[in-house]
């Protein structure tokens, strides 16, 4: 009797150690599943928000890409149509660096299209957090928490993307930028300018699309509705440019005996287009046209800067656009919009061949 009690007490005991490192085991292999994921989660944590601040995103449709940095501005640097080149002048080793934004951060040249508001000559006089640039009413760099700050996603499919910059007491306000490839491949952009200052400020929105810079560009204006206004001095000289049926081109050379060629040209356009062609497509670029007199008397409905050098590669040809001047109320907004269409061109790179190819649209 004694005998069978002590054998089912051993048998007990045994079962039970096995079942106690049954158990063990378990906990030791759940423990080391659920590290692993935590892990793992952790790691992709880190890789996304490496990948949210450094990395270009991308929309597309309809054969039509554009590529947007939200970690710098939220600057459009990249747009093609069936796997062209890149229509943009953009300097794309600078896509994915990461700038520490202060008030004091210098013009940072990553070209693309970017957003300004005028006029130019207030940039710097109605801010408090750097002295120097409102003592001498600077008027450059632009604001460079607008410009270069991080933009947060606030939505995203496959075709569109809505960002909003942090706010910027140098210029006083937050920028939202809506931008979205149509189904026919047009690229809608528009900005809304958000007062979020405790000021009434007066701003209009101010597109500009940077293209390479013999890239040639032409708006239909009268030739009374026209001021130029070259850059000339020790080591600038003026750019040369002409009327073509009406339309207002810049002709793009190299400097002779200086080191540059800059212009500007302030129009007063008879449609709201501007086209650009460089060898393989056509940009147009359409907006709202508005009265001559809701424009800052020191800008232009339209705008084109032509600039070149000695090195071809630092040539550019800016396309802007100006919203009419408005004063904006505390949590009061404006906004401007832009349409581009891409077409591609195999025509000639002569100034007829691209006003027939305009007229045939």
């Amino acid at each position: 009797m004694m005998c069978n009690i002590l054998n089912k007490c051993i048998i007990f005991c045994i079962f039970t150690y096995m079942n106690i490192r049954y158990i063990l085991l378990i906990l030791l292999v759940s423990v080391c599943v659920l590290s692993t994921v935590e892990l793992s989660i952790f790691k992709q944590q880190i890789n996304t928000k490496i990948m949210e601040q450094n990395t270009i995103l991308y929309i597309k449709n309809a054969g039509v890409r554009v590529g947007i940095v939200p970690h710098l501005g939220g600057t459009i640097v990249f747009v093609s149509k069936n796997n062209s080149a890149n229509i943009l002048q953009s300097n794309d080793s600078l896509w994915h660096n990461q700038i520490d934004v202060t008030a004091e951060t210098d013009f940072y040249p990553l070209q693309g299209h970017t957003v300004w508001v005028g006029p130019q000559s207030h940039w710097w006089i109605q801010q408090t957090v750097n002295s120097k640039r409102k003592s001498e009413k600077a008027m450059w760099p632009p604001d460079p928490f607008i410009t270069l700050g991080k933009y947060h996603i606030l939505s995203q499919n496959e075709w569109s993307v809505t960002l909003q910059s942090p706010h910027s007491d140098v210029w006083g306000v937050t920028m939202q930028k809506e931008i979205a490839v149509n189904p026919d491949g047009s690229v809608f952009i528009q900005v809304t300018l958000i007062n979020s200052s405790q000021d009434i400020l007066a701003w209009d929105i101010w597109h500009n699309t940077r293209m390479p810079g013999y890239s040639k560009a032409y708006v239909k204006t009268r030739k009374d509705h026209v001021r130029v206004v070259p850059v000339i001095n020790d080591t600038s000289a003026e750019m040369p440019y002409t009327f073509v049926e009406d339309y207002f081109t810049y002709c793009p050379q190299a400097p002779k005996n200086t080191l540059s060629r800059s212009s500007k040209a302030f129009i007063y356009p008879e449609m709201p287009v501007m086209y650009a062609f460089t060898p393989t497509h056509m940009l147009s670029i359409s907006f709202e046209k508005h009265l001559a007199k809701e424009i800052h008397p020191e800008q232009g409905l339209v705008e084109l800067y032509s600039h070149t050098e000695q090195d071809s590669a630092h040539a550019l040809l800016e396309l802007e656009y100006h919203s009419k001047y408005s004063h904006i109320g505390p949590g009061d907004f404006i906004q401007a919009w832009e349409v581009w269409t891409i077409e591609e061109y195999n025509g000639d790179n002569t100034e007829s061949s691209h006003i027939s190819f305009i007229k045939s649209l």
